[in-house]
């Protein structure tokens, strides 16, 4: 089954490109109008001042940003975690993941916030036995800090400095926290300064973030239909099965492999908390769960024995994808 993804490079591009053309298309076809009624952060609201005259180019900016993504999931796996099993198969599943609600499919700033969730995970990582540890950790921070000044939710991810440093570098001196602290600080700092020189007041930054993340969202379900709550559902066995596969894989696993998914699974945990449980939770982040969820599903995927259970699971995921995708598209028609 994953035999294309592995041994054949051209293939699994081919296809991935493919079936991305196949979800996309009827949004090509039918761009959706970007929606601007709701708080923004800064940066995002100046992004979507460019792109909310034409819903085509949004819907275009929107598609090359998922395959950067998922080509730097793809590189990253490949410098750090990946096996030769896994290679191409972890963007797929994300391409999939982020093709599956039609009102994805618009430029917003969580593909932005993703695409610095994704740089700041690339120096995140480079702390685990690196010489440069306070250049690592500083970089990282600034990128996860900059993402939430894209999309407010994406601050939470903030939290996974908590959990990588003391897994990464340990024993984690007061100097990493302090680095770390700065570095998350720097983008507030400049857009505090802005602020103050545009309104007067620096704090209208934190008010702004305030908003956005207890501002209700009605993108929670596009249409609250019963396949929407199935792909949910479906993402979370998977990643369910992942989880406790890893439990018992971490016992004969290389420590580095060990830390890195430790914190791929608390990376997703927390984008699951923030689309339960805050107001602004919606279909719109999804981009930033895909990350960690396509790791840990294309890790369970890939190496579990159950072999033909593993079959079902994956047509399955991208038959639910098809059926999200068109049923929304029917409705609207």
């Amino acid at each position: 089954m994953f035999g294309v993804f592995t041994k054949n490079p051209m293939s699994a591009i081919v296809i991935s490109l493919l079936t991305a053309l196949s979800l996309w298309a009827p949004n090509f076809i039918a761009p959706l109008q970007v929606k601007d009624n709701v708080p923004m952060m800064p940066l995002e609201q100046w992004l979507m001042a460019l792109v909310e005259l034409s819903p085509l180019a949004s819907t275009v900016a929107a598609f090359l940003l998922t395959y950067l993504l998922a080509a730097m999931l793809f590189r990253m796996g490949v410098a750090h975690f990946f096996s030769q099993e896994q290679k191409y198969f972890p963007p797929f599943v994300m391409v999939l993941i982020c093709s599956a609600f039609p009102v994805q499919k618009c430029l917003n700033g969580s593909y932005i916030a993703a695409l610095f969730f994704m740089l700041g995970l690339f120096h995140l990582l480079k702390v685990y036995r690196s010489e440069r540890v306070f250049v690592s950790i500083f970089t990282a921070a600034i990128y996860l800090s900059v993402a939430s000044l894209f999309s407010a939710s994406a601050i939470f991810l903030l939290l996974l400095f908590p959990v990588a440093l003391p897994l990464l570098h340990a024993p984690t001196s007061w100097r990493d926290w302090v680095i770390a602290l700065c570095g998350v600080g720097l983008p507030y700092l400049y857009a505090s300064a802005f602020f103050f020189l545009a309104e007067g007041n620096a704090l209208l930054i934190f008010h702004r973030l305030y908003e956005c993340l207890f501002q209700l969202s009605s993108w929670i379900f596009e249409n609250g239909r019963m396949e929407e709550w199935v792909y949910w559902g479906y993402l979370l066995l998977l990643v369910a099965l992942a989880m406790l596969m890893l439990t018992r894989e971490m016992l004969t696993s290389h420590i580095k492999e060990k830390k890195i998914y430790t914190l791929f699974i608390w990376g997703f945990f927390i984008m699951l908390v923030v689309l339960v449980a805050l107001p602004s939770g919606s279909v719109l982040l999804m981009p930033l769960m895909a990350i960690p969820a396509s790791v840990l599903i294309s890790n369970y995927l890939s190496i579990t024995r159950y072999r033909f259970l593993a079959s079902v699971m994956f047509w399955g995921l991208i038959a639910l994808t098809y059926v999200v995708q068109y049923c929304s598209v029917a409705l609207s028609t």
